[in-house]
């Protein structure tokens, strides 16, 4: 079989428990530090340690699998989850001698059945409704991994094959960009603490559409960036993969739930709370966790505002509002809701979102204004285009006192370049607030790789605008 050079470039919180098996389910998380950096150890032993935590036999690989051990992995796993390098259709488990050797785990379509490769193999190799039906959750962390490519697409095969429920991405995502000396205690960051922050959440039984927006407002809320990692995407076979829990432990299985959409509501008084519990924030500060009789789930901190909410979006059903009237129904509600919230903050994102099948969503982000840049206070919503209804928010806080930049923005460039020794590809600088102030420069080399399986290279560096130190490095 010869492949084509490839151009590769939240809802439900009412749902069924599974009961959990006689015997443990079983658990496999996969990374590593790749030769060029990107470090997802971090999030291996943090959904590991969750997954003992809560009845699962999990082990977690830190140094990447062949992809042959990872493919028998699934077989026993009800739960699967693999960090790193990625692109539509294709997931790369381990890394080989030169490109063409590195371990792929690709998607496959209908005819690949049997792989004709010694280094990669096919989701669609499994038999359908055998020997991952019992899988409750497939976790593909990494760029793309939602897209379609010729080597298949994720979702459909894995859906095919019985998985329950399949988190993915729609764009790139960052993880730590380490060198081969660094602590995996050190690299708790980016998409490291995106993945941190959704294994707390799924130990205290909510459901992943829940525990991957709670992640998303946590690491927006320590860095002032999503990071990429707020484009999931949930698919599976069951009819809500959303509403699926981890907690109690237990192995996939055919269920139905289909938990009713959220009604607009004007503020979060409107609701009525019907189970209140405790949970922490990012640094441990205690927050009230509210489950309303109307399905929206909010967390508010211990001055009573709102750190963020989860509601159910509609999957089916006729669009009724434009993206103008979604915005100016979300404008609405942050004004009645988010104190603090003035015509002054900058509209800094509009546009279509989604998480669900079916779903249709606009996302709206706002900023405040700090010496002509962001600043360091931020919300976003994410509303129901057919209900109004506001289905995600976030209040965000940075920490930084005001904004200063004696650092322009072709030194913050000068000196991303001089750190990882790049001095050709595209770079570009953008300037913001939030524990500080900084530049986050980005350097886009494209495609590398493999030539029939390419993956994103793309680095990103924070500077600080006041000393010109480099604070973080993320990459692809």
């Amino acid at each position: 079989m010869v492949r084509p050079l490839l151009a590769m470039s939240l809802a439900g919180v009412v749902s069924a428990t599974l009961a959990a098996p006689a015997h443990a389910a079983n658990n496999v998380n996969i990374g590593q530090r790749y030769n060029d950096g990107l470090d997802s150890r971090y999030s291996v032993t943090s959904l590991t340690s969750a997954a003992q935590s809560m009845g699962y036999t999990a082990t977690g690989d830190t140094n990447g699998r062949h992809v042959n051990d990872v493919f028998n992995d699934g077989v026993g796993s009800a739960v699967l989850g693999l960090f790193g390098h990625s692109n539509g259709g294709i997931f790369q488990t381990d890394e080989g001698a030169t490109d063409a050797q590195d371990s792929i785990l690709a998607a496959g379509t209908t005819t690949d059945v049997v792989s004709p490769y010694s280094n990669v193999r096919f989701l669609t190799e499994y038999l359908p409704y055998a020997e991952i039906d019992d899988m409750r959750l497939l976790i593909l962390a990494g760029c793309d991994t939602a897209l379609s490519s010729a080597w298949g697409d994720f979702n459909k095969a894995a859906i095919s094959r019985g998985v329950d429920s399949v988190i993915s991405f729609s764009d790139l995502v960052y993880y730590p960009a380490t060198t081969s000396t660094t602590a995996v205690s050190t690299t708790n960051y980016s998409g490291n603490y995106f993945w941190d922050r959704f294994s707390y959440h799924a130990t205290t039984g909510v459901s992943l559409s829940t525990a991957l927006a709670r992640a998303r407002t946590d690491l927006v809320a320590k860095e002032g960036n999503a990071h990429g990692w707020d484009t999931y995407v949930i698919r599976g076979a069951v009819s809500n993969p959303g509403g699926v829990k981890l907690k109690p432990a237990g192995a996939g299985e055919p269920w139905d739930s289909d938990p009713l959409a959220t009604e607009a509501f004007s503020s979060f008084a409107q609701l009525t709370p019907i189970a209140t519990t405790t949970s922490q924030d990012a640094d441990g500060a205690q927050l009230t966790d509210v489950t309303t009789a109307e399905g929206v789930l909010y967390r508010a901190r211990p001055d009573g505002t709102i750190l963020d909410a989860v509601g159910t979006p509609t999957t089916s059903g006729e669009v009724t509002l434009s993206a103008d009237q979604a915005r100016e129904a979300a404008q609405r509600f942050v004004q009645a809701g988010v104190p603090g919230f003035s015509a002054d903050w900058t509209l800094v994102t509009d546009e279509a979102a989604s998480h669900l099948d079916g779903d249709a969503l606009q996302l709206l982000q706002w900023r405040t204004v700090e010496a002509g840049k962001s600043g360091t206070r931020e919300v976003t919503v994410e509303i129901d285009r057919r209900t109004g209804a506001v289905v995600y928010l976030s209040a965000a806080r940075g920490a930084a006192n005001a904004g200063a930049f004696p650092i322009s923005a072709q030194e913050a460039i000068a000196t991303a370049r001089a750190a990882i020794g790049d001095e050709q590809s595209p770079a570009t600088a953008v300037a913001d607030t939030w524990d500080t102030s900084r530049w986050t420069v980005t350097i886009d080399r494209g495609l590398t790789g493999r030539t029939d399986a390419q993956l994103p290279d793309v680095e990103r560096l924070e500077v600080d605008a006041r000393t010109g130190d480099v604070l973080a490095r993320t990459t692809t």
